[in-house]
């Protein structure tokens, strides 16, 4: 399977995709063996990481933490 064709999976999975892509990929997966394999295995690893971490709270404090080391990047690369 081509990297593109994981991409688009991660995609479909993740519901980024346009109503278009989403009944082109779905048929594909229909007709193809491999695609489908590797469709049930991403969304059975997405479903386990999604049971296994789905319930934490992200400590106080994170997001802020987060835009703070952006903005700091964001002027690193600025210069």
């Amino acid at each position: 399977m081509r990297a593109e064709s994981l991409l688009r999976i991660y995609h479909y999975l993740d519901g980024e995709l346009t109503t278009t892509e989403i009944r082109e990929i779905s048929i594909h997966l229909e007709h193809c063996p491999a695609c489908h394999d590797e469709y049930e295995i991403e969304a059975m690893l997405k479903e386990v990481v999604r049971r296994s971490c789905g319930r934490e709270e992200a400590p106080l404090g994170l997001k802020e933490k987060i835009r703070r080391r952006i903005a700091v990047e964001q002027v690193r690369w600025q210069r």
